[in-house]
């Protein structure tokens, strides 16, 4: 992922040291949001490990179009005061449809979605290998909750 990160002609590598053995050193990157705009895949693709692609907006306008271009994911995380909050109240609805769980002023672990992921979470997913919180057999669940972690009322 590292590779392709730094072979795009789009995205610029602003920090990081070489990967060297079995250590993952972080990695900071910063693409243009033209890209996302355009749907490169690229962008959609998780990287493993320490790894950051910056992408900035120049408004709130370009913010939301930008987040409406993005794939399902598992997290969110807003980093933000009460202010931020108000003023950008429209991006949690669009939030909501992108992840489910969303995060203020925290971090989440990563855990991507695919088929060799069985992840421990309510039943099924911990007693019965059938089913999963986190996997492709998540997808078959026909409840969405979505988490609002940290959030104020």
């Amino acid at each position: 992922g590292l590779e392709h990160l730094t072979q795009h002609q789009g995205i610029e590598h602003l920090a990081g040291q070489a990967q060297q053995g079995n250590q993952a050193q972080p990695q900071l990157f910063k693409a243009d949001v033209e890209l996302l705009l355009a749907g490169d895949q690229l962008l959609q693709e998780e990287i493993f490990g320490p790894a950051t692609v910056i992408i900035e907006v120049a408004d709130k306008a370009q913010l939301l179009q930008a987040l409406q271009n993005m794939n399902g994911q598992l997290t969110a995380t807003l980093i933000a005061d009460e202010a931020d909050l108000t003023e950008f109240a429209d991006v949690v609805p669009v939030l909501e449809e992108k992840a489910g769980r969303l995060l203020l002023n925290g971090y989440p672990t990563g855990v991507e979605v695919c088929d060799a992921m069985v992840h421990g979470g309510p039943y099924p997913a911990t007693s019965d290998a059938r089913g999963t919180s986190v996997g492709t057999l998540a997808i078959d669940r026909y409840l969405r909750p979505v988490c609002y972690q940290n959030y104020p009322q």
